[in-house]
């Protein structure tokens, strides 16, 4: 692990010993003796104002500074969240754009050189630069509800750096990471099209330069895509109520929530779409990993395809047939509670109860002017809800994150790097987690995962235990 950060001393790693939230009064403690200026002003404040305020943050922010500690003691839940969403977001794309294209020691480690992302002696150095700007955004960014949001949307809806030759393209990453920041506070159907479309996913998930079935060389479409933005973005394996519990059959059995004829057909929409200015169809490493992805019609299906028992007619266009295929993805009674669920896991509770799940699923389902889908409202949902305060019937415990728990003492400490960039390398080697660097498209954790119990079993879900030796 780099040693450019230090805190007071104290080396960083220290935190990976720390496993869960501290608890608020001792936080509180130690954020107000961070700095005496603040320290003086909070005296007065009480102890249940500072715990609170110090909770929120846990649950909206990368952790409370001193600063951010004293801000939200003087102000409601509601009025908090309220400035955080009006705040304009802090973009990742330019910032590693630029580092990418100047010398800089601090990432690259050459001096005097400039940063090519094609050289073959520093194949990684846009991917050192979008790691550098994601935790200098992490650290100072004064967004930082929309940051974290960003953050959760991420684990859902996985883009990895450990896939080639995405660890080239770190500034593509970048790009990707901004679609998530520019609809946090958005709609989830139009984050839906920005995702599919998007060239860091299209080559994640092989959607990009898939074509068309040719029966004469024996080859089919693709439908890794098909598969993962239906069980992992939007609807799931199994059909579910509104409080995120699974349907059973007569029998007792689950039941599914498509079928492998829907996974055929949607992989047959997902033809033809390959990267701007991409030299040859299909390949991956030229065209542009900023702009999204365009139509290559001869490489796309348009004969009839049924999905979900919908008729999607011959000879439709491309992006009308891929618009109405996420349609009816979006509009799947699935897909409220199967989302919400995971953003309270990412944001406040590990385990969250059927009745919290049902009543942020309603807001996603209708805002209370009609919008299904809005994320801003889903977002504060989730965060103003009892539950989120810690009720007694159902309190907001989660295991943090590894990173989670980085980057929240870096804040507590106001910790700023010797060198000019924030980067440090290894993340992912030194806590098992990093940003955008899962091992698979199911996030750092198995969903459902149940220390020591069977699946079946009615205990606790953590799932952030399960990477946990």
């Amino acid at each position: 692990m780099s040693k450019s950060l230090f805190v007071n001393g104290i080396s960083c790693a220290l935190l990976a010993y720390l496993n869960l939230t501290p608890a608020f009064a001792s936080t509180s403690t130690a954020l107000t003796q961070a700095n005496s200026n603040t320290a003086q002003l909070a005296m007065n404040v009480p102890p249940s104002v500072t715990n609170a305020a110090a909770q929120l943050l846990y649950q909206g922010s990368f952790g409370p500074t001193p600063e951010t500690l004293f801000s939200a003691q003087q102000v409601t839940r509601q009025e908090w969240v309220n400035t955080q969403m009006k705040l304009p977001p802090s973009w990742h794309y330019p910032l590693t754009a630029q580092y990418c294209g100047v010398s800089n020691t601090a990432i690259v480690n050459t001096p005097n050189k400039a940063v090519d992302n094609t050289k073959k002696d520093n194949p990684r150095a846009c991917l050192r630069a979008q790691e550098s700007v994601w935790l200098e955004h992490a650290l100072t960014a004064k967004d930082q509800l929309r940051q974290r949001v960003a953050f959760a949307l991420s684990q859902i809806l996985v883009v990895s750096s450990e896939e080639p030759p995405l660890p080239r393209y770190g500034d593509g990453l970048a790009w990707y990471y901004d679609i998530l920041l520019k609809h946090s506070f958005g709609n989830y159907r139009d984050l839906l099209q920005d995702v599919t479309l998007s060239p860091a996913m299209g080559v994640y998930l092989s959607m990009q330069g898939n074509r068309k079935t040719n029966l004469k060389k024996n080859t089919f479409p693709d439908e890794n895509y098909a598969r993962e933005v239906m069980q992992l973005f939007s609807i799931g394996l199994y059909q579910l109520d509104m409080s995120g519990q699974a349907i059973l059959d007569t029998q007792g059995h689950k039941i599914p929530s498509y079928q492998q004829a829907d996974v055929e057909n949607l992989a047959r929409v997902f033809t033809g779409w390959d990267l701007v200015e991409n030299k040859r169809y299909g390949h991956s490493r030229s065209g542009r990993y900023d702009k999204f992805m365009a139509l290559t019609p001869k490489q796309h299906d348009y004969t009839a395809k049924t999905l979900f028992d919908q008729p999607i007619a011959a000879g439709m266009k491309a992006d009308k047939e891929l618009s109405l295929s996420l349609d009816l993805l979006f509009n799947h009674p699935n897909v409220g509670p199967f989302i919400s669920r995971q953003l309270i896991q990412r944001l406040v509770s590990s385990n969250p109860s059927p009745e919290y799940i049902k009543r942020v699923a309603t807001v996603f389902n209708d805002n209370g002017d009609g919008e299904r889908g809005d994320l801003g409202a889903v977002v504060q949902a989730i965060l103003l809800d009892d539950d989120a305060q810690g009720s007694t019937t159902s309190p907001a415990f989660k295991l943090k994150e590894p990173l989670l728990n980085y980057i929240g003492f870096l804040r507590a400490f106001s910790a700023t790097p010797k060198t000019e960039h924030y980067h440090l390398r290894q993340l992912n080697g030194t806590f098992g987690q990093g940003p955008m660097s899962e091992d698979s498209v199911i996030n750092f954790y198995q969903p459902d995962f149940k220390p020591n119990v069977a699946p079946d079993d009615n205990s606790n879900y953590l799932v952030e235990n399960s990477g946990v030796d």
